[in-house]
This record gives structure tokens, sequence and C-alpha cells, in this order.
């Protein structure tokens, strides 16, 4: 009973924001319903041509000039009634689509806000669902289920007014299947707004499988899997298709019911009203009157099934959407808007991931003056990577532990900490556009001479030039495109196009060989030399002149000095400098065996 109680309370909750969009437009809105009410108010005056004309026929009083005039009448009334249709759908539907087009936008900009956490644990296949199925179920129920639900409500209480006006007693036979049509729309709605909320889940998880098979379409043929993948897709598909039927099938005995109970009334109207006109309590003309104010009815007894349909969906959407935008981001803006000295200070740093027991830093403390660069090397896992987006605030460091220039990071606006990074992550990200644009992605107004500038600086300015596009080359989805070696390049050269107060490399020359990093190195040297640099590698060679370097596993700090210092050390640093050394002569010497083949 507790949950029943919860989802009413969430589905009223849900209506009422529903409620509250559409009264942004009110405006709009009213005015397309006024014009509603003048179509509705002239297709009520049709019967009552009709039953004139009929009358006279029967009476013998008929004319040509009154049918004349009466069918010239009738063509004056629909094409008014053409006009003002256009407008209210202009009016309605147009704001409906505007709601749309906000919602969404609001969306997006929440999802901007929210922290990388939030995206490990959600499915980006159910953010996928909210932002097409959800957004296009709200905007149904906002757009034409209010559109519906109006005229049904304004042409059912015109329609009985005049029926009752004409003659109450058959008015009130021919209504009695009306409350059956209440108590169904009770009992199907609730139920029809579960089953659509397990449609969305559904939906959800087929684009998910989706999205995911298409990212790794590469390793799905590389391991010839493409049967095990499609028995994956294929389950989640007939998932979906059983959801939807399951709706379907309440939707498909809902519908029939109404209309059944509809024709009940035209059934009573036959009966009654046929003997009231021979009986001549009522005229033929009458008779053919009300009962086409009866067929007006029918519209409305089906319609409060369709709107009870699109409503409840998009109750269910609007909740759906609603909890993500009532989540929280959990990284809250600093008030400091003042850029601090770009020198970085952390004491006694440790951190655990937000909803894990795993420490991943312990105790890290290091300091790296303005314009200086620090190294970072050490095993995968140590926690490098997540110090430095710890740095910039991707997560959360706890307070008093992580410091740009005299400020605490956490005291920082977002807007203006972040502004001071350029970041190159571990694992590169292109956009599928040209490279030109993915280089000029921090900076649009940059010129396209300071993008060759930069992609010299890089080492890739030659390669780009052999493309058949050159820099308007388009990359693909994710950079596919390129090779490993060039997307790391072009993702420097769109670091460098902010001009960042600090440059942040995570392993980003690690697809690159050894004297193509030692030229892109000596370059960057040379156009980043105000910048603090904090650089993560694998390879000692990457670092080796840094102005400070630490070591780290487990994530702690355990050894720390120059290259010159850890070498004196003989730890781990020493033992992977002399493997990477063995491994780089080794190589040479196969080179050399080669060449003298």
């Amino acid at each position: 009973m507790k949950t029943d109680h919860a989802e009413e309370s969430l589905n009223r909750d849900s209506l009422k924001l529903l409620l509250r969009r559409l009264l942004k437009h009110r405006k709009a809105v009213a005015l397309g319903l006024a014009t509603l009410v003048i179509v509705d108010a002239m297709q009520l005056l049709v019967p009552r041509i009709f039953q004139k004309t009929i009358d006279a026929l029967a009476d013998g009083s008929a004319t040509k000039d009154l049918l004349v005039k009466m069918g010239l009448s009738i063509l004056v009334l629909y094409g008014v009634m053409g006009i003002f249709r256009f407008f209210w759908r202009y009016l309605v539907i147009g704001s409906s689509h505007r709601i749309d087009r906000d919602l969404r936008q609001e969306l997006y900009d929440h999802l901007q806000t929210l922290p990388p956490q939030y995206y490990d644990r959600t499915r980006i296949g159910d953010i996928m669902a909210h932002a097409t199925n959800d957004i296009s179920a709200v905007r149904m129920a906002v757009g034409i289920a209010t559109i519906a639900a109006f005229d049904a409500v304004f042409l059912s209480v015109a329609s009985i007014l005049i029926m009752v006006l004409m003659n109450w007693k058959l008015t009130v036979i021919t209504l009695l299947p009306l409350p059956l049509i209440a108590l169904m729309m009770l009992k199907f709605g609730k139920v029809i707004h579960r089953r659509f909320e397990a449609v969305q889940k559904a939906f959800a998880a087929l684009t998910d499988k989706a999205r995911e098979s298409l990212s790794g379409v590469r390793v799905v043929k590389a391991y010839g899997d493409e049967d095990s993948e499609y028995d994956h897709f294929s389950a989640r598909a007939e998932e979906c298709v059983g959801q939807n039927v399951r709706l379907a099938r309440v939707w498909g005995m809902f519908q029939p019911m109404i209309g059944a109970l509809a024709m009940t009334s035209m059934a009573i109207l036959l009966g009654a009203g046929g003997s009231m006109v021979i009986r001549g309590v009522i005229s033929l003309g009458e008779f053919v009157a009300f009962s086409s104010y009866l067929m007006m009815l029918i519209w409305p007894m089906i319609a409060i099934g369709w709107v009870v349909n699109l409503l409840q969906r998009g109750a269910a959407s609007m909740g759906r959407i609603r909890k993500i935008l009532d989540t929280p981001g959990d990284i809250v803006d600093g008030e400091k808007d003042l850029e601090p000295e770009p020198a970085i200070r952390v004491e006694k740093l440790s951190f655990t991931y937000p909803g894990t027991d795993v420490r991943v830093l312990e105790d890290v403390s290091f300091t790296l003056r303005k314009g200086g660069t620090l190294g970072i090397v050490g095993r995968t896992g140590s926690g490098k990577t997540t110090l430095v987006e710890l740095l910039m605030r991707l997560y959360d460091p706890p307070r008093g532990t992580v410091f740009i220039g005299d400020d605490d990071v956490r005291d920082v606006k977002l807007s203006v900490l972040r502004g001071l990074f350029g970041y190159v992550p571990q694992e590169t990200f292109l956009f599928a556009m040209s490279i030109a644009d993915n280089i000029a992605f921090g900076n649009p107004e940059i010129s396209r001479e300071e993008i060759e500038r930069l992609a010299s600086i890089v080492d890739i300015h030659d390669e780009i030039e052999t493309f058949p596009d050159g820099y308007d080359t388009m990359v693909g989805e994710r950079g596919v495109t390129l090779s490993g070696g060039q997307k790391q390049r072009v993702a420097i050269a769109r670091a460098l196009v902010v001009n960042p107060r600090i440059l942040i490399l995570d392993d980003a020359l690690s697809s690159v060989d050894t004297e193509t990093e030692a030229v892109i190195l000596e370059s960057l040297g040379n156009e980043t030399g105000n910048m603090t640099r904090v650089i993560i590698a694998h390879r000692i060679s990457t670092i080796r002149n840094a102005d400070h370097i630490i070591v780290m596993d487990s994530g702690r700090i355990v050894e720390s000095g120059t290259h010159e210092e850890l070498l004196e050390l003989d730890g781990f640093y020493a033992e992977l400098f002399r493997m990477q050394q063995l491994e780089r002569e080794i190589i040479e010497g196969g080179r050399e065996g080669g060449g003298a083949g």
C-alpha cells in the first residue's frame, strides 16, 4: 500500500510539473484554446442547421432558397473552422515543441554540471532514453493531450447542455454508460503508467547495448564475436518488444471498451429516441440533431482513454527526467573569482572514491612552484590520474589538502579554477569533426595560422598536410580515422590553444616513438616555458628533465627528487630506468642488425 501511495504521489507531482511547464507558455496556449473554442462553437451550430433543414423537408415547407442558404451556411462554417483550426494547432502544438526544446536544453545543461562519478554509475543508454523517448512523451502530454482534454471537456459540457435543453429525459437515458467510462479510466490509468515505465526501462537497456556494441565494433570483429553480440542485442530487443506488447495489450483492451460504451449510447438513442419520434414527442429533425450531439460525445469518450494514456506516459517520463534534474552536483562551486597563482601545493592528501571503500591516495604531499615541471611515474593503478583530477576538482578533495597558489581549490570558482588548466587525459578523446575544429575546441576564434603553428609544435603539421582535406579532414567518431599517436598530438595541440597557466599531460606521449617524443618535448619546452607543468608518464625519457619527480605506488609517494637523485636512491625509479635503457638498446641493436643484414 505504501508503494502505491508513493507512486500516486510521484504521479501527482509529475503532473504538476507538466502543468507548470505549460503555464510558462500560457499566453500562446490560452490564445490557442480560445481559437479551439471558436471551432467547437461553430461545430455545435451544424446540427441545428440540419435540424431546421430536415424539419422543413418533413413538413413540406422547404424551398430551394432555404436549401441553398443552409448549404452555404455549412460551407462558410467549415471554412472558418479550418482557419481557426490552423491557429490553435500552430499556437498549442508550437508551444509544446518550445517546451520540448527548453526541457532538452535544461537536461543537457544539468548533465554538464554533474560530476564524473555520476557517469560512473549511470548507463549512457538510460541518459539517451531520457533525452529522446521521455522528452517526446512530455511534449505529447503538454501538447496534443492538453488540446484533446480541453476539447473533450468543452464539447462534452456544451453538447450535454444542448441535449438537456432539447429533451432532458432522453439525455439522461442515453448518457447512462458514462459513469462506467470514468471507472475504467481510474482502473486502467495506473496500469498504463506502470507498464509505460517498464517500456522506457527496456528501451534504455536496448539503447545502451546498441551504443556499446557500435562503440566496440572493432573489438567485436577482431574476436569474431558477432553472433554473441547478436544474441545479446536480440535478447534486449525481445524484452523491449515484450514490454511494448504488454502496454499495447492494456491499451488495446481500454480503447475498444470505451468505444463500445459510446456506441451503447447510440443504441439507446435509436430505441428511446425513435419511439419518441413515432409518438410525436420530438421531431425528426430534433432526433437527427440529438444524434449528432451524441456522436460529438463519442469523441470525448474515446479521447478520455487517449488523454489518460498520453498523460500517464508524460507523467512517467517527467518523473524520470525530474530524478536527473533533482540530482545535485556533488561538487559545490567556490566563491573566490580571482585567479590564483599557478603554483601547486598538496598536503597530506588521502582520497577514497565516493561510494567505495577503496583508498586510492594515502598521505600524498608535494609542492610545485609557478613555472615548474612535476613528473609523476608509477605502476598502473597507483593513483596518478586521480591525483591530477583532484587538482582540477573533477572529484572533490578533502578540504585543506589541495591548494593552487594560496587558495584551497574548494574555495575557488570552478570556472576560474578549471580555466587555469590545459588537460590531455590518458584516454584521448576527439570529437567527430575536422582536425582544425578539434584543435580549436577550447578557442573557436583562433586563426588557422595559429592552429597550424600549434600543430607544428607537436610535430603533426606535416602529417595533416598529407591528408586529402588537410586540416578539414573529418576524424570520425572518437577520432577513429587517426592513429593513437596522431590523436594524442592533436589533443596536446588542443590543450595549448587555450594558453593555460597549468598544463597537465597524463601519459599523453605513450603512443609516439621516442624520437618523435624527444622532438615534441623540446618544442613544448620552448612553447610552455612560462607554464606550470604536470607530466604523468611511464617512460623515464618523458620526465627526466622535470624539476621534481614523484614515484607513486599503491596511492603513496614512495620516492621523490630529481632524475639524478632518484637514480642514486637505486629504488623503483632506478630499476625502471635501467629496464627502459636495456629495452632501448635491444631495439636499436635489432635495427642495426637488420641494416647490416
